[in-house]
């Protein structure tokens, strides 16, 4: 599979030719049925968010983007999003709290509220949230960034705002079905809930039969399509090379999370692992 822009309009333009019309996931509710969310990980280079944003605005979706709070530093960012939240889109924050804070829950929900608020007062309401993977992290204690939301002293903290990944298909009384491109490949998640602690025994699925089984999908349910901007290019050549920088990088990081020593110094520096 190679993630081209090309590919994405193509993907956009039949889903609304199908009646499959996407809507941030801030606006589901136990009402809203066979629903659609686009959803994306904006871990780098929000410029190619943007591009994402504007195919999917061409064709009547508005999707939800969900930022690394770092990003928000740069101003350029920022006017970006704005532009994006200008088409429909909800921005909210991708957070990585607990792996920042190394599980320390204290300073998870200091960060989180620092950051919360400085989505809040560049004009992006966070209502929904998603959590971000970090899959070099060395975790003792907890088991993701999961746990985040999963306390019920977060919960307390911050009754209005769901986790995509935790607690949105409870607080919202929804079901979906939660597709990603995590890894450079289409899956079917499983358990997108709880495949942090269990092995979710994931389907790989091509992009074709992404679009097909939207077509046989239980009407009761709700489909989420996951995809990371940053990793989407807008030629077939560029592609193929950052693919094989990320395989590359991937298969070292495997071999070298085995090693104890070398495991602790990529945990540290875990933030670098989003630029690819």
């Amino acid at each position: 599979m190679i993630f081209v822009y090309k590919k994405w309009k193509n993907f956009c333009d039949n889903l609304q030719k199908k009646g499959f019309i996407s809507i941030p996931a801030c606006d589901i509710n136990s009402k809203s049925g066979n629903y659609l969310v686009l959803k994306h990980d904006v871990e780098t280079d929000v410029r190619h968010a943007y591009e994402i944003a504007k195919i999917e605005y061409l064709y009547g979706h508005r999707g939800s983007y969900y930022v690394q709070a770092y990003l928000l530093d740069n101003p350029e960012n920022i006017e970006l999003l704005k532009q994006i939240r200008k088409m429909g889109h909800e921005v909210s924050y991708h957070y990585d709290v607990m792996d920042s804070c190394h599980g320390n829950l204290d300073s998870a929900v200091d960060e989180f509220e620092r950051n919360r608020q400085l989505f809040e007062d560049n004009g992006f309401s966070v209502v929904t949230v998603c959590q971000h993977g970090n899959p070099v992290v060395e975790r003792i204690g907890y088991s993701s960034n999961r746990d985040f939301f999963r306390s019920d002293r977060v919960n307390e903290l911050y009754p209005d705002i769901s986790d995509i990944m935790v607690n949105f298909k409870s607080k919202n009384s929804t079901d979906y079905l939660y597709f990603s491109d995590a890894g450079r490949e289409f899956k079917l998640i499983y358990d997108p809930i709880n495949n942090d602690i269990i092995n979710s025994d994931d389907k790989n699925i091509s992009f074709d039969d992404l679009g097909k089984l939207l077509n046989n999908l239980d009407t009761k349910k709700g489909n989420i399509i996951s995809i990371h901007p940053h990793r989407w290019t807008k030629s077939s050549a560029l592609y193929l090379i950052k693919s094989c920088i990320f395989k590359t990088a991937k298969a070292i990081a495997k071999a070298l999370m085995k090693i104890p020593f070398f495991k602790k110094v990529m945990s540290k520096y875990y933030y670098l692992a989003k630029k690819i």
